[in-house]
């Protein structure tokens, strides 16, 4: 622009070079996004627009169109705050893939998922490390169905400390998926910053950074972590207020829908190690016996057993020492 407002100033056309210098000084460059193609300029519009997870996975499906690869993936690498996200993948993968990919626990075996965790810049699948034969064997299931082994990812860390990352992969060889690329990519790197954004906004649930629930509901947190059913809780007495409450308020606390969810984020972060101690947790050294305990008075039999238990746990030579004596 500097270099139009120059020619236009040797060609005597001061009138147009001082409207195109002032266009240009009223331009913040630094925040302007210019998309190298024009379906690109309206994907990142639909991006912006969308509100709702179904409107965002259709925006992904046209990203994979204008690059003419096969699919397109946005997925949580980490979490900023635990338990943020009700959704951690939108993916344009066959159902099929996703089936087998979560039944055989590939999370684990899967390359670009283990450097996209370590990873703070973009990189082609084919840089990375695919010589063990569990991940060639992942591969070939990959292409099987229809997921190429060719692809590239961006790593993309939110505001809120959430760590994103969107893929793209191709059926071509890596050659031909890299020209590919070429034209795509910084169009791609803008419109994965604005994919994470909104899929953020759209699949996670923004919790505070800490909690500090009460008693009453750390110790129905931590009997929910092990199994009581809330049926039984209902019939619990508590400081404040009934189960129903408690229930409603925990939900709120946790920003969850259910009291599992609730549970279940607690333990993460750690809330339960602290839950208070309960009458059932504490024996107290007392001549007069609970309410519900049964006390069996000892007998002969009973003693002689302990007697012959004390005998065969002697150490050698203890049984002699003490006939001597």
């Amino acid at each position: 622009m500097r270099e139009a407002i120059e020619l236009l100033t040797k060609s005597r056309r001061n009138d147009l070079a001082s409207d195109l210098h002032r266009i240009f000084k009223t331009i913040n460059f630094e925040d302007l996004e210019i998309m190298r193609s024009s379906e690109a300029d309206r994907i990142a519009d639909a991006i912006l627009e969308a509100e709702s997870i179904a409107d965002l996975t259709e925006t992904i499906k046209r990203l994979a169109r204008l690059m003419k690869i096969a699919h397109c993936t946005v997925h949580v690498v980490t979490e900023g705050s635990p338990g943020s996200f009700t959704t951690k993948v939108l993916t344009t993968y066959p159902e099929e893939w996703i089936t087998l990919y979560v039944n055989r626990r590939y999370y684990f075996v899967d390359p670009v998922v283990q450097a996209g965790k370590n990873s703070t810049q973009s990189f082609f699948w084919d840089s990375l490390d695919c010589s063990g034969a569990i991940v060639r064997s992942f591969w070939r299931e990959a292409e099987a169905n229809g997921v190429g082994s060719a692809g590239y990812t961006i790593p993309i860390t939110t505001e809120h400390g959430d760590k994103l990352a969107l893929s793209v992969c191709s059926t071509d060889d890596a050659a031909t998926f890299r020209e590919k690329l070429s034209y795509h990519e910084s169009d791609l790197f803008n419109l994965g910053v604005f994919t994470a954004e909104a899929f953020c906004n759209l699949a996670s649930e923004r919790r505070p950074a800490s909690f500090e629930p009460t008693d009453d509901q750390l110790l129905v947190l931590q009997a929910i972590s092990i199994g009581i059913e809330e049926a039984e809780l209902e019939n619990r007495d508590y400081q404040y207020g009934s189960f129903a409450t408690l229930k409603r308020s925990i939900c709120r606390l946790f920003r969850t829908k259910t009291l599992a969810q609730a549970a279940v984020l607690a333990a993460k972060i750690g809330l339960l190690e602290n839950a208070p101690l309960t009458k059932a947790d504490i024996l107290a050294a007392s001549d007069r016996p609970q309410s519900d305990c049964v006390v069996v008075p000892p007998n002969a039999v009973s003693l002689r057993r302990l007697v012959r238990a004390r005998t065969i746990q002697q150490m050698p030579g203890e049984a002699e020492a003490q006939a001597a004596v």
